[in-house]
């Protein structure tokens, strides 16, 4: 945490900030244009008390100088500290050479073990492979040498005998995920990947960092993958992308696949922007990626029901309906996945019955005019969601309508939704002013009090947020019910972000030196003993109270903003202007915004004097 702290002490976020957004000062704090969408009013604060900023437009996203990097410049937490730390002449930690020397140590591991599997690809133990890539798959020689794919011997341990013979230590293997540990001990480790087509991963550079192995013999799982390691985690890495980069560029397309197969059967047929995930969501990190080389991203997926429900999944909306709080949380996973980043989402159901890989291979024009046509993806989901033929009565049309809500609410430009609700009305055969109001966003809950601000020296933390993630790490058992958090609207830290995400992540995350500190200090936090049922309820207030200084946050920004017009126009022309509004009498876009800012001023102060339980931990 040193170094986090460092960086922000050397690099004050309003100057850094103020280099690629004008920022005009309002009372103790500056506003300006929100640099990540767009705008005329300015709706975008940086909050000197706090070292925060937050766009309260559309966006609505915020966070510290590190956050500010990633979005801006498409990067997770670990580039843009390694970029400021650099801007700021802060050096990291001692262990970053070793630990580079490490994973240099792990990628040649990798290199050395696909050229292992291609050579067994070439030999007579590779007749089957040969046969399934050629006659089974329709592979040809070039597509099966440019994704290096290669074959592993059924035997338990002849990539570990072969990489031990080229001086390769046992646990690397271990460590690059090749080799498997047997369970109690007491032998050797064995070969991760035993007669399976193997199919190795790349990184966005070309670094091998990962493999897939499929099975011949109906072997279960049909594949399987290369575990998290220290160079390889799946939900940044798109398999492909390395092959693909130069294609989606130059067609400003990106096309994402469920399989390795339908992204190499697609690169043989001449269709060269396809990328993978690799049985997981499409995330931000993906989206990151991606949005350096296109902003059209389309979901080319399986037409049956799995391979639908995996578009969902991909587009960051997992469309459970079967509470409020669940479809909130869809729309909330909708929003930031391409919040801010220009990127649009489509999705290309492909011919009933084929996958992409066949789709492309046997049909070119078919494959074409998918991706061409391909739908946004909002409407995609309101056409499933929203039966073509209407419905019957009155009450599954309002079913139907609390079904697509979410999808509504996540579509944050207010043409795109209207175009949507007319569709719903039209087809439910129900005026389109009952279908608004039932899809009207909610009133924001009233957050509770905020903690008092505390000393640190007693080991007590400095405020909610801390005390939140304090006490997530003492019970980790709250991700039960505790993991749906929205992490990137809780916390305004970057690297408190990232210690959310690893504790979400579980056992399986592997945190760089920084969050590792953050976590190791907030562990130290001293808190009064409590049962797991305590703690989550000292969880959901906490929740409350973050919110509840957000709602402060917004309220003083907004009475800036208001003070400034009563200044420049005087008090009684700004309550004339409002009460003229509220009469319903014509008037310009400017003095309706005005009014906007009023009612929304009054709006906010009375939601601040509500009475809430606070955090009492």
């Amino acid at each position: 945490m040193d170094v986090v702290e460092e960086i922000k002490r050397r690099l004050e976020l309003a100057d850094y900030v103020g280099r690629s957004v004008k920022l005009t000062r309002a009372g103790r704090n500056f506003r300006g244009l929100c640099p990540f969408h767009t705008e005329k009013t300015p709706s975008f604060y940086v909050f000197t008390d706090r070292s925060t900023w937050r766009c309260f437009g559309s966006c609505g996203v915020g966070g510290d100088l590190f956050s500010f990097v990633a979005k801006r410049d498409g990067l997770d937490f670990r580039s843009a500290l390694v970029q400021l730390a650099q801007e700021a002449g802060v050096q990291l930690t001692q262990e970053s050479p070793e630990k580079r020397s490490r994973v240099e140590r792990l990628a040649a591991l990798m290199s050395a073990a696909v050229d292992f599997y291609q050579r067994q690809l070439a030999a007579p133990d590779g007749e089957r492979a040969r046969a399934y890539l050629s006659a089974k798959r329709g592979l040809n020689a070039d597509s099966i040498a440019e994704f290096h794919l290669g074959w592993a011997p059924d035997d338990w341990r002849a990539l570990r005998d072969a990489l031990v013979a080229r001086g390769y230590d046992e646990r690397d293997q271990l460590a690059a995920g090749l080799l498997v540990e047997p369970e109690g001990g007491g032998q050797a480790p064995y070969d991760r990947f035993r007669g399976r087509v193997v199919i190795p991963i790349a990184d966005e550079r070309g670094q091998f960092v990962a493999m897939g192995g499929r099975g011949l013999a109906g072997e279960q799982p049909k594949y399987l993958n290369s575990p998290q390691t220290e160079v390889f985690d799946k939900g940044r890495t798109l398999y492909g992308l390395d092959l693909a980069a130069r294609a989606i560029r130059e067609t400003g397309t990106a096309v994402v696949v469920e399989g390795y197969m339908d992204v190499i059967g697609p690169w043989q047929a001449g269709y060269r922007n396809v990328v993978a995930t690799m049985g997981t969501s499409l995330t931000e990190h993906h989206v990151a990626l991606l949005r350096r080389l296109a902003k059209r991203v389309v979901l080319a997926m399986d037409p049956d029901a799995a391979g639908l429900a995996a578009a969902e999944r991909a587009g960051g909306l997992f469309v459970a309906f079967s509470s409020p709080e669940a479809a909130a949380q869809s729309a909330r996973s909708a929003e930031t996945l391409v919040r801010g980043t220009e990127v649009e989402l489509f999705v290309a159901p492909l011919p009933a019955g084929k996958d992409p890989d066949e789709v492309a291979r046997e049909s070119p024009e078919a494959w074409r005019a998918a991706i061409a046509e391909a739908a946004p993806f909002a409407e995609f989901l309101v056409n499933r969601l929203v039966p073509a033929q209407g419905v019957a009565t009155a009450a599954e049309a309002r079913r139907t309508v609390d079904r697509v809500r979410p999808v509504l609410l996540a579509i944050t430009d207010p043409v795109e939704r209207g175009r949507y609700v007319a569709r719903i009305a039209q087809r439910l055969r129900v005026p389109e002013p009952f279908v608004f109001e039932r899809v009207r966003p909610a009133s924001r809950p009233t957050p509770g009090r905020p903690a008092p601000e505390r000393s640190g020296e007693s080991g007590r933390p400095s405020g909610p947020e801390a005390l939140l993630l304090a006490l997530l790490l003492r019970f980790p058992d709250l991700r039960t019910s505790m993991g749906h958090l929205p992490g990137d609207e809780l916390f305004a830290a970057a690297v408190d972000r990232q210690v959310f995400r690893t504790w979400h992540a579980g056992p399986e995350a592997h945190p760089d030196e920084a969050v590792a500190a953050r976590r190791t200090a907030l562990g130290r936090l001293l808190l009064p003993p409590m049962s797991a049922e305590k703690a989550q309820a000292q969880a959901i207030a906490l929740v409350r109270a973050i919110g509840r200084q957000q709602l402060h946050q917004h309220h003083v920004a907004v009475t800036a903003q208001l003070a400034e017009a009563e200044e420049r126009l005087g008090v009684a022309a700004v309550d004339g202007v409002s009460l003229d509004v509220w009469r319903g009498i014509a008037a310009s876009a400017e003095a309706q915004d005005l009014a906007s800012t009023v009612i929304e001023d009054l709006q906010l102060g009375l939601s601040m004097h509500r009475a809430e339980p606070a955090a009492s931990v």
